[in-house]
């Protein structure tokens, strides 16, 4: 596979991500209460929500050697970390999905995922996992300094960590649910995600197939 394909290919698996993400967070009931888990909404979002961190592993790759030459140490780290966050949200959703959806309908076990020591992952890793939303702007920072990518790439990136924590300080404003998709979480990701489709975008258009640019040019009138 050339270089200019596997740019594409990431680009695309990028773009595709956002709106997988989006319509992820539509579904998504309002909270994670036992009552809202028992929805049937609650574990498609979760599956969609993995596939659409499916895709971003794997257009990130792409989206890093791209830029890997300039981005130095700083984007190498960036990169692992995001790396270890995509991987800890796979455990998570499909933890979600489907052990969540299982103890949430059993009475005997229903306590245990309302905040009790089998919600969220039963709390695997800890505050690491929680610290792993710090790969986002890292990454960001390296895009934003490499000059490689657009730069609003990397500063969408670096603005979903300010935006959830903001977002956490105004839930009980009303201004943001729990769940769904206005929560902190969601916000989160809408901008990593956009960061990340914007970045593919320019790795789509600006690796076309030479047969498409050519066609592109003889179209163009001859002044």
């Amino acid at each position: 596979m050339s270089s200019a394909t596997l740019f594409r290919l990431s680009g695309l698996a990028l773009l595709i991500a956002l709106p997988l993400q989006i319509v992820g967070f539509v579904l998504h009931p309002p909270s994670e209460q036992v009552m809202d888990v028992l929805k049937p909404t609650y574990g498609p979002a979760h599956v969609i929500l993995f596939v659409s961190w499916l895709f971003a592993l794997l257009g990130l790759p792409g989206f890093y050697a791209r830029q890997a030459q300039r981005a130095g140490v700083l984007g190498l780290i960036g990169f692992i970390a995001t790396m270890f966050a995509v991987a800890y949200h796979f455990y998570l959703l499909l933890y979600e999905a489907y052990a969540t959806t299982l103890l949430a309908q059993d009475p005997a076990t229903q306590a245990l995922i309302e905040d009790g020591p089998l919600a969220h992952g039963a709390g695997a890793l800890g505050p690491l996992g929680f610290l792993s939303v710090l790969a986002f702007p890292l990454l960001g920072i390296a895009t934003v300094r490499s000059g490689i990518l657009p730069r609003w790439s990397g500063w969408l990136q670096i603005a979903s960590v300010p935006v959830f924590f903001l977002s956490i300080a105004l839930v009980p404003l009303g201004v943001f649910s729990e769940g769904g998709m206005l929560s902190p979480i969601a916000m989160l990701y809408y901008l990593t995600f956009l960061g990340y489709a914007w970045g593919g975008y320019t790795l789509w258009r600006r690796h076309e197939r030479p047969e498409s640019l050519t066609r592109a040019k003889e179209a163009q009138p001859v002044a």
